[in-house]
């Protein structure tokens, strides 16, 4: 085998490869708990040249790397930190804002610090009395524009070593040539990956995208998908008026097989459709499309703007029901928008929460107080076991209204902390099948200006302090059969409800102002 010569670190490559080291020495008290969620091949063991390698002088561990793993004057490396705007949600993530909760998945809290185990200039919490702790949730932050130092001094010098000469043997030995940038980068994104399914890291196209999503500049092709098992299919639940799709001749209805070189079965979730549906404003998607299994053929659609996604409603015997398809900022409004439109009255209310992915944790809060007087709708708890209450804010415009919530297995994050709030407080019943079990906060932490790191910093419990996340909602009533049918089954259920008062919405109604 030709040995291929030792090429040094770039500059830029070794402070990447400090940082991913001080992260993996964070992250790796999580990961001890944790099952890994990597699904990348296993490559065979190398061939006898490897041990050749592995004895060799060349190696990567320069003085700075040395002292680092010694423990001796620690090489502190800065890192940016920038902050993100509130209320974004990159997927199926969730966020806290400073007035209470905010969810973004794909997303996340606003203070975007890093999470270090001792910062520069800040008190070791473990060894701190307690009455001297903070008592908010968000990690320790430096003012928007400092650099935080990580200091690698608590990294084992074994982890590094074998670390640093596994990437020393890759890049001598591997079959064909691998740039540094490839490797580290693989490497950031498999120790994230092992954490837990949220936690990633943002390559540069990544964190681009994320950074318009927060701009609005992420379009969509104004549709609605679900998986039906009764068909086998993806299929379009709804299809917006003048959208693209509408344009370009989708109906509702059709079945969707294919989203560019992606073909989908029932193994994708909503949140994958949803992920490759939508994307940077002006860019197209290809579609393979049919009507119901026949005349399969391509349509190719442009994303546009669209700013928030429609919320449905519509009545039936008496009985609202309103869609809410994901928690956006003006969620609530939105809510009662669409109940005004139905200008007819209503004694009972269903709140559709099937395949909604999440959102603002704040706006299923802005719902829930629509419901409810001053009840606790969901725990925070960080990794220091500080805890944060968030109760409903503002009176009550429904307090008296029969409420049901109808769920599914694609019901999550902030879907099922409303839907658990309504529950546990004996607001409402809840319908279909136990949810999703997403119960995680991310943060955004920079590592420089065009990459970053998706963190797991928090998680949420139900009003009770029940554990929402990889457990889900229980629902009261559980439904079977066809999912299609599903609403008639909650309807025929809610026939026996009293029903004391009606409800009409004026036609410009008045959200409440908090």
């Amino acid at each position: 085998m030709v040995m291929q010569r030792f090429k040094p670190l770039s500059n830029l490559t070794f402070k990447r490869h400090i940082v991913a080291l001080a992260l993996w020495g964070i992250g790796s008290l999580g990961y001890a708990a944790s099952r890994p969620t990597v699904s990348a091949p296993v490559k065979p063991p190398v061939k006898s040249a490897t041990s050749v390698a592995a004895k060799t002088n060349k190696t990567a561990l320069t003085p700075a790397i040395t002292q680092a793993i010694a423990g001796v004057n620690p090489t502190a490396v800065p890192v940016s930190v920038v902050n993100t705007p509130d209320g974004i949600d990159g997927g199926n993530d969730d966020n806290l804002m400073d007035d209470g909760a905010d969810d973004g998945g794909e997303v996340d809290i606003t203070s975007t610090a890093p999470i270090v185990t001792n910062p520069a200039n800040q008190p070791n919490l473990d060894t701190q009395p307690k009455d001297t702790q903070p008592k908010d949730t968000q990690p320790i932050a430096p003012a928007s524009g400092q650099i935080q130092q990580v200091a690698l001094g608590a990294v084992s010098p074994v982890t590094v070593e074998k670390f640093v000469k596994m990437i020393d043997i890759i890049r001598q030995n591997y079959v064909t040539n691998v740039d540094d940038e490839s490797l580290f980068a693989n490497a950031m994104a498999g120790t994230l990956a092992a954490l837990d399914p949220y936690s990633e890291y943002l390559d540069a196209d990544a964190f681009e995208n994320l950074r318009l999503f927060t701009e609005g500049d992420i379009g969509s092709i104004g549709v609605s998908v679900s998986f039906h098992a009764d068909v086998d299919s993806w299929v379009f639940d709804d299809v917006l008026p003048n959208s693209p799709a509408a344009k370009a001749g989708i109906q509702r209805g059709n079945y969707l097989h294919q989203i560019n070189d992606n073909k989908l079965d029932n193994t994708r979730t909503p949140q994958d459709v949803d992920q490759l549906l939508t994307g940077i404003a002006g860019t197209t998607a290809r579609l393979l499309v049919s009507d119901k299994g026949r005349r399969k053929h391509l349509v190719v659609v442009q994303r546009t703007l669209l700013q928030q996604q429609a919320m449905s409603a519509n009545i039936i015997n008496g009985v609202a029901v309103v869609h809410i398809p994901v928690f956006q900022n003006n969620t609530q409004q939105q809510f009662l928008m669409a109940l005004t439109k139905l200008n007819q009255p209503f004694s009972v209310l269903v709140l559709d929460l099937r395949n909604n992915p999440g959102g603002v944790l704040s706006a299923a809060n802005d719902i829930a107080s629509l419901f409810m007087n001053d009840k606790v709708v969901v725990q925070i708890k960080n990794r220091q076991g500080i805890q944060e209450v968030i109760r409903t804010h503002g009176k009550a415009q429904f307090a008296d209204l029969p409420l049901a919530v109808l769920q599914n297995r694609y019901s999550a994050s902030a879907a099922e902390v409303l839907a658990s709030a309504l529950q546990n407080n004996q607001r409402a019943k809840v319908y279909g099948e136990t949810s999703y079990g997403k119960g995680s906060i991310q943060s955004i932490v920079p590592i420089n200006d065009n990459e970053a790191v998706k963190l797991t910093v928090a998680h949420y419990y139900s009003s009770k302090g029940e554990k929402i996340d990889g457990v889900g909602v229980k629902p009261d009533v559980v439904l079977t059969g066809a999912e299609t049918g599903w609403l008639d089954q909650v309807l025929a259920d809610l026939q026996t409800t009293k029903r004391s008062n009606q409800f009409l919405l004026k036609p410009t109604p008045t959200p409440q102002s908090f």
